[in-house]
């Protein structure tokens, strides 16, 4: 029992880890030269612009776009307002309008001004997915898609090729493109 109590066990070593490589301080020179963290703590130890100036590029030296897996690019969707009319209780109908935010519209405002605009009830929700949209109650998608043309055309720079509507379950563009060319 004495030799037990004289021997004390090793205390535990605590490891730091680098927050940009992900690995022990100590082994960041030892990663492999083409790997991105080796690229990454190479910059952030010349400084944040260097880190910020990083990206990818191909065997050409052209920059590449950030990928998902499989190889496939991520493309960069385009701003557009959608307007959605449904139906519920049948017979009480709820006009839906997502992606005025992505022109840089104040959502509450714009809720304000369509519930004076067709007296009806307007608020701002969150989706189901998390971005906010406003509801307003009635059936007011073909007047509404001239509104936001009249009043947000020109200063939030939404043209008639942005609004879009869903029809049996299908993103269609609102307007056609014969009408652009009549006026």
């Amino acid at each position: 029992m004495s030799d037990s109590e004289d021997t004390q066990l090793p205390t535990p070593v605590i490891v730091e880890y680098d927050p940009v490589t992900g690995v022990p301080a100590e082994f960041n020179e030892f990663l492999p030269k083409d790997c991105d963290e080796y690229k990454r703590w190479k910059a952030a130890q010349a400084g944040p612009e260097a880190l910020a100036a990083l990206t990818l590029k191909d065997k050409d030296g052209n920059e590449i776009e950030k990928q998902l897996p499989g190889g496939k690019v991520k493309k960069k969707q385009k701003a557009q307002v959608v307007l959605e009319s449904h139906t519920r209780n049948k017979k009480k109908c709820v006009t839906t309008v997502t992606g005025l935010e992505g022109f840089s519209v104040k959502l509450s405002e714009a809720a304000k001004l369509f519930g004076k605009k067709f007296a009806c009830g307007a608020s701002v929700v969150k989706n189901a997915t998390g971005t906010e949209q406003i509801d307003m109650q009635g059936e007011f998608v073909d007047k509404l898609a001239e509104l936001i043309i009249k009043t947000y055309g020109s200063s939030n720079k939404i043209g008639r090729g942005d609004v879009y509507v869903i029809q049996d379950k299908r993103k269609v563009a609102f307007f056609d493109e014969e009408s652009e060319d009549d006026e």
